[in-house]
């Protein structure tokens, strides 16, 4: 059964929140209903407004940011194993939209700042550098 079906109150209360903002249906299916909207200062930017079926049947409700293929941000309800009230769907949507986009990160990429390279490689590469330029020294 898709999920928009099941949980009609949750279509509700999420319509409520972002219906104004032209939301584009991106998956509707048995597994995942999620809507995305893009960001205004980022061509390849969306959040993502997820409702997720888990393997043991609950669900779970989650808003992701995304810059072309990474998360930058994501947050995330409690589990839920029913369809709530349209009421208790407006509350947890509004809370979670408001932890969301008042994340730091979510803040910082508001305001163009975007975390570029840096990672995991780059440690990487800068040991690496640091190691030869040690043993280089060692042997002169």
């Amino acid at each position: 059964m898709k999920l928009q079906t099941e949980y009609q109150n949750y279509m509700s209360a999420l319509m409520f929140f972002i219906a104004d903002k032209r939301p584009v249906l991106a998956s509707n299916d048995s597994k995942i209903l999620s809507y995305f909207i893009p960001l205004k200062n980022f061509k390849k930017g969306f959040d993502y407004y997820e409702l997720v079926r888990l393997p043991n049947g609950m669900v779970n409700f989650r808003i992701v940011t995304m810059l072309g293929l990474k998360i930058k941000v994501q947050t995330d309800s409690e589990f839920i194993n029913h369809d709530l009230s349209e009421e208790e769907w407006n509350k947890l949507i509004y809370g979670l939209t408001m932890t969301h986009f008042y994340k730091e990160e979510y803040l910082a990429l508001k305001k163009g700042y975007v975390k570029k390279g840096g990672g995991c490689f780059s440690i990487m590469v800068l040991g690496f550098f640091i190691s030869s330029l040690l043993i280089l020294l060692i042997n002169i």
